[in-house]
This record gives structure tokens, C-alpha cells and sequence, in this order.
């Protein structure tokens, strides 16, 4: 019998779209940007009815108004949801939460943790694990076995689509928030082989498109240092802001709903 706590498609996207539209209103719509900076399953809340509601904003700081980042001496947050950037050197801006936010897209495609517990062999990092099949196209290799891939094709495709720019290793070239949800919505005509390049060329005129210059494409040697400081506190007691399953008002997160098949 088919577990009755798995969230439908349906479901999944109506959540995903949104937090999206959520992150768009603290980044663009405030009168001035807020980061939130710890954007997770577990600070996304659920009601009754799977309206979701993005809480704990303990970490939240106002954004950059005069240039695109912002320099931080301490990282905060949750380890499997952090921008390289962030981690690595301590640069804040918008797109650290675009990029926790694909981390998000990838649990609600995958029902997967961002870091196991218990890994598999080369399974212990979901962004590491993930993105290179996605961006294979091999979806069939990662996707939550309970979705019905076939009546919901299209817009599997699309939050796959979304999830890897989120997840763009260069902060400059993942999408706005506001790309994030015409993606989401179907609202942007995507070709099957479209480049991260082109979806930012064509949705976003907000910022300069000086990526022969970017300077934040991090090498993958990194990535393994930051994994393996991942797992000295794989259970995130020292870098996270905590929240539990069920808040006061009996709204359950995100996680909790996802947890079915984590380990």
C-alpha cells in the first residue's frame, strides 16, 4: 500500500512555487532586500491544507543595496544547503539563497537528504550525487520513485531545470528568484537543450552578464574540503538554527513530509 504521507506531484510543486514566490518578495519586494539565509525543509512549514510558509528567520540579514555581495566573517546556516561561495569565502548576496533553495528543489524531486547519514558510496553529498545526472538528462537515476514521471513530464523537466541553475557553482550565473518562479510556472519557453547562459540572457536584464570574468567557479577539490567538514556535524547541532517537526500552531515542515524514505 502506497504510503499516504508521500506528497503528491501536485503537492511538491505547489510548495516549491510557493517558497519561490516567498524568496522573491524578502529579495525584490521588501523596501529593503532580506537574506534569509538558512532556507531548508525544516523551515518550511505545512499547513493542513500544504500551503507552505517559510519560517525561522534567526539568521535573516538585510541584503546589499549599493553593490552584489556582501563579506561575512562568520558562516552560518545549514552544511548541505550552503553556497560555495558563502562557505568558502564568506560572500553573501541573494544568490546564496537561490542556491539553498535548489538544494530544496532537489529533496522535493529526489525525497533525499542533502547529506546521509548513513552513505552510500558516492551518495553522501545530494548536490554532488545529483546534479551531474541531472545535467546528463538521466533524471530515471534520481527521482523519487513514488512520482509518476510520465503524466508529469513537462513539469519534472522544468523543477529539474530550476534546480540545476539554482545550483550553478558561479553565483553571478544562477537565476533570480523571479526567473526561479516563471521556470516553476511554465511560464518560460525552455528549450530542451537550453544553456544556464541562455535562460540568463533572455529572463535577466537586472544584472551584467560579465561571466568571462567571474572569478567564483570553484574548484571541485573544494567541494570535497567542504563535504568533509559536512560530516563533523552531519546532524547540523552547530550550524543550524534548530526547528522541529511540528511548531506550535501544529504546522508540520517540510522535512518532516520528505522523511518517509531517509535513513
Amino acid at each position: 500500500m502506497k504510503d499516504k504521507s508521500v506528497l503528491s506531484w501536485e503537492t511538491r510543486l505547489h510548495i516549491a512555487i510557493g517558497v519561490a514566490e516567498a524568496l522573491n518578495y524578502l529579495h525584490k519586494e521588501c523596501p529593503r532586500p532580506v537574506l534569509h539565509r538558512d532556507i531548508k525543509s525544516s523551515n518550511i512549514l505545512l499547513s493542513d491544507e500544504f500551503e507552505p510558509q517559510l519560517s525561522d528567520f534567526g539568521l535573516a540579514i538585510w541584503g546589499p543595496t549599493t553593490s552584489p555581495f556582501l563579506s561575512h566573517g562568520d558562516v552560518v546556516g545549514t552544511f548541505g544547503y550552503l553556497a560555495p561561495e558563502y562557505f568558502m569565502y564568506g560572500k553573501v548576496s541573494e544568490k546564496i539563497d537561490v542556491y539553498s533553495f535548489g538544494v530544496v528543489l532537489l529533496e522535493l524531486l529526489t525525497r533525499k537528504r542533502p547529506i546521509s547519514s548513513d552513505p552510500v558510496k558516492g551518495e553522501d553529498s545530494l548536490v554532488m550525487w545529483a546534479k551531474p545526472k541531472l545535467e546528463k538528462g538521466n533524471l530515471a537515476s534520481v527521482l523519487d520513485v513514488d512520482l509518476d514521471k510520465e503524466v508529469h513530464k513537462d513539469q519534472i523537466a522544468r523543477m529539474t531545470q530550476a534546480a540545476t541553475l539554482c545550483l550553478t557553482r558561479s553565483a553571478r550565473r544562477r537565476p533570480t528568484m523571479s526567473q526561479v518562479i516563471r521556470i516553476l510556472r511554465g511560464e518560460h519557453d525552455l528549450d530542451e537543450r537550453v544553456t544556464k547562459n541562455d535562460l540568463v540572457v533572455s529572463c535577466n536584464n537586472e544584472e551584467d552578464d560579465d561571466d568571462d570574468d567571474d572569478d567564483e567557479v570553484y574548484p571541485e577539490s573544494n567541494a570535497e574540503s567542504h563535504l568533509s567538514l559536512v560530516f563533523l556535524d552531519v546532524e547540523d547541532k552547530s550550524t543550524s538554527v534548530g526547528s522541529v517537526d511540528v511548531n506550535r500552531y501544529g504546522h508540520r515542515s517540510l522535512q518532516g513530509y520528505l522523511r518517509g524514505r531517509w535513513s
